[in-house]
């Protein structure tokens, strides 16, 4: 999984693959977006972590969490439990 940024800075979303995360489609993630049910939260990594990003999405009773590098590539992840 990549995420890109834009001009601003900003991480871009690719749907279709964090859909598959949650085991739904994209366009039922847009919808909870909408709904204001998704929320998704961005931290900047610091000491060891620095150059690093956590992006943690909630949608409804799950969660998914990912650790990016600086280049916007994957590292890690995880599903985290009762979100």
């Amino acid at each position: 999984m990549h995420f890109d940024l834009d001009e601003r800075g900003d991480w871009i979303v690719d749907f279709d693959e964090l859909a598959g995360k949650f085991g739904s489609s994209s366009g039922y993630l847009q919808h909870q977006i909408k709904l204001g049910i998704l929320k998704g939260f961005l931290e900047a990594g610091s000491g060891e972590n620095a150059g690093r990003s956590r992006i943690t999405v909630r949608a409804g009773g799950s969660a998914w969490q990912g650790i990016f590098d600086n280049t916007g590539f994957l590292v890690s992840e995880t599903m985290l439990p009762d979100a």
